[in-house]
């Protein structure tokens, strides 16, 4: 089962994609950029980063993880609500860009993507 880390300050928010994406996947959640700019984690297939996150940017631990020879393989994409993000996140070496809102099946179809996998068919959020 491919792997996945997900680094959001809101609970609320990884709680719910623990769920909806716990399904295909093995989900690790994260409140905070710690365990990435410590390098205590196993990396995973890929990364799921909030652009805003108490301590440490998102693009912050993309940039990090892409500028080391270990991680910068492993896709990173950023979820956010600010202006631009697309452009900041594309500086940053993001392979993908979501902006909030949006939709669970969209997430998944680009996660499905970036890893080469085969989406299963689900209900949708």
């Amino acid at each position: 089962m491919k792997k996945l880390i997900i680094i959001d300050d809101d609970p609320g928010i990884l709680d719910v994609l623990k769920l909806v994406l716990g399904e295909n996947y093995h989900v690790v959640t994260y409140p905070d950029g710690t365990a990435i700019q410590n390098g205590t984690f196993d990396p995973p297939d890929l990364f799921v980063f909030d652009k805003q996150l108490a301590g440490a940017d998102g693009l912050d631990l993309c940039r990090l993880l892409k500028q080391n020879n270990d991680t910068r393989h492993i896709p990173v994409i950023i979820i956010s609500a600010v202006p631009g993000i697309k452009d900041m996140a594309a500086a940053a070496g993001a392979d993908d860009v979501l902006e909030k809102p949006f939709r669970v099946k969209t997430l998944r179809e680009r996660i499905a993507g970036l890893l080469g996998v085969q989406q299963q068919v689900s209900g949708e959020a």
